[in-house]
């Protein structure tokens, strides 16, 4: 599976490329703003995004992701050191918006690609 990573910070970065890798997936390309994530997943069609749900620039990452689900209906897992719960409340996520918490875990990271892939429908409008 083709895998874009929208995250900021290196040890991150380096942890999902080296996880992903040995799950048997391609990460195709790291972006850093929401911009950056909406340009890539045009120009590379990837299956599967991951994106820190805190990215600065002048689009944050709910509004990548919005934007992105609308316009190519790939399904997004967000990535934060935060609790679920708080966040879909706070950040009005979808209530079956796919958090994986940080640092991120393989068993956790396994997950919730399946997940994303089962709940795709929901996600997408």
């Amino acid at each position: 599976m083709n895998i874009l990573i929208v995250e900021n910070e290196s040890n991150t970065i380096l942890d999902l490329k080296t996880t992903l890798t040995n799950l048997g997936h391609n990460v195709v390309a790291v972006a850093s703003t929401g911009e950056e994530a909406i340009k890539e997943t045009g120009n590379l069609n990837p299956d599967l995004i991951l994106i820190e749900i805190q990215l600065k620039g002048k689009i944050n990452s709910i509004e990548a992701a919005n934007k992105i689900r609308d316009l190519y209906k790939i399904p997004i897992i967000f990535l934060t050191v935060f609790y679920k719960n708080c966040l879909n409340k706070s950040l009005q996520l979808p209530e079956d918006a796919i958090i994986l918490s940080k640092p991120i875990k393989e068993e956790h990271l396994k997950y919730c690609i399946s997940s994303a892939f089962s709940d795709k429908n929901k996600w997408q409008k």
